[in-house]
């Protein structure tokens, strides 16, 4: 079947009463930050933390009697197990998700908390996904794919209807892209709200696929990355006719400006965001001038992220400000030199988060010591007039957390 704007409107009217219509709005302190006037769709206080649960709900929602009997099936490692799960649940069909071997516990727990049966089979999603096909196959299952579906896809879209017609005056939309469901859905959408608007997709430079078909460029996809969420290395065939014809480009980010915009979001929005929900303000970070004057909309797609990934983001924050410093300082081996350094940082106010004193060093000779010591600061100028205090009384110093 193809897919038109109407498809997601249909998608509307039928998952409407299931979900949340997210809050948006237009964000003071990221305008200040970018330059350019920033509206925001909160899509993290979803069900189930993202946008997925739309599309899993019109696909559920449009199944036959027998296929709800039968029950349903799909293979992910993240938000989409999560959509799935729950809109099977609150619909009352029956859900197995396949997830890999090394799904985090966590996103295996929350899944199975949802009433799905979680089976972990394979080492890849790829692996996943042919064992679901050979359940499918065997049980009359119904695969619910995560975005090469029409569906699914239309769903998803309906997140760019509620933006768009709770703020008309977006005149540029930038949409994280995995596999491609989400940005085609969206710009159907947009494109028949506002034909002027420009539907941007933003990949992480490490899974460039859109932006390799855009472009006629063959960047490798693979890596680690923070955006795991869009992670995909091919662009389903499905929404990519629908994207052919309705974005303007595809802009593809660095790791960095994910994890500053992750930070942002935190410390100055005072929200929440997965990797993949800050790429569109990872994109504004890198493309300041591209965008200044526009009034653009970002797709905060979704808010699930590790603690643990976040605690080090946040640390990692500190550190680029200067607020957190490792300091490595030479000295003689003698009585009063660790009294020196802690006198100065009692003075300056500076609190001693670590200490390390070596004195067996073999890069050290016989009578020196070396001091590593981890301090926290104000800020970076205040840290780096500590350091030059520590120099002047006479102390080499070496800063071995850098930016």
């Amino acid at each position: 079947m193809s897919v038109s704007y109407e498809d997601v409107i249909n998608a509307y009217a039928l998952i409407k009463k299931h979900i949340i219509n997210t809050e948006s709005h237009y964000s003071n302190i990221l305008t200040e930050i970018t330059g350019c006037k920033v509206f925001v769709k909160y899509e993290n206080k979803q069900h189930t933390g993202s946008f997925k649960v739309r599309g899993a709900l019109n696909k559920l929602l449009s199944l036959n009697d027998e296929d709800k009997k039968n029950g349903i099936i799909a293979m992910s490692a993240g938000n989409h197990s999560q959509g799935v799960a729950y809109s099977a649940k609150i619909l009352g069909i029956k859900s197995t998700i396949i997830m890999p071997d090394n799904t985090p516990f966590d996103k295996i727990r929350k899944t199975s908390d949802l009433g799905a049966e979680v089976i972990i089979h394979g080492e890849t999603l790829k692996d996943a996904e042919k064992y679901v096909d050979s359940l499918v196959k065997n049980n009359n299952f119904t695969k619910i794919h995560p975005f090469n579906d029409e569906l699914i896809l239309a769903g998803q879209g309906t997140i760019a209807l509620e933006f768009i017609e709770d703020h008309p005056d977006i005149d540029t939309l930038l949409v994280p892209v995995g596999g491609g469901g989400l940005i085609a859905g969206c710009s159907l959408i947009a494109k028949y709200l506002n034909k002027d608007i420009e539907v941007i997709g933003i990949e992480t430079e490490l899974f460039p696929a859109l932006y390799n078909v855009y472009n006629n460029t063959d960047y490798v996809c693979g890596g680690t990355t923070l955006a795991e969420g869009i992670a995909v290395s091919q662009i389903g065939d499905i929404p990519l006719t629908i994207i052919k014809n309705n974005i303007a480009e595809v802009i593809k980010v660095s790791e960095n400006s994910i994890e500053e915009a992750v930070s942002i979001f935190l410390l100055k929005d005072k929200v929440v965001s997965e990797g993949a929900g800050a790429a569109g303000l990872a994109a504004i970070i890198e493309n300041k001038e591209k965008f200044k004057g526009r009034n653009v909309g970002i797709l905060l797609c979704g808010g699930n992220i590790d603690s643990r990934v976040l605690s080090s983001i946040l640390m990692r924050d500190l550190v680029r400000k200067g607020q957190i410093i490792t300091l490595s300082i030479a000295m003689a081996d003698k009585p009063g030199q660790l009294g020196a350094i802690s006198q100065l940082c009692a003075e300056e106010k500076v609190n001693i988060l670590g200490v390390e004193h070596s004195r067996f060093a073999l890069d050290l000779s016989v009578s020196s010591a070396r001091l590593d010591i981890t301090l926290e600061t104000r800020n970076n100028n205040h840290a780096k007039n500590i350091i030059k205090k520590i120099e002047l009384l006479g102390f080499s110093v070496i800063v071995t957390n850098t930016k």
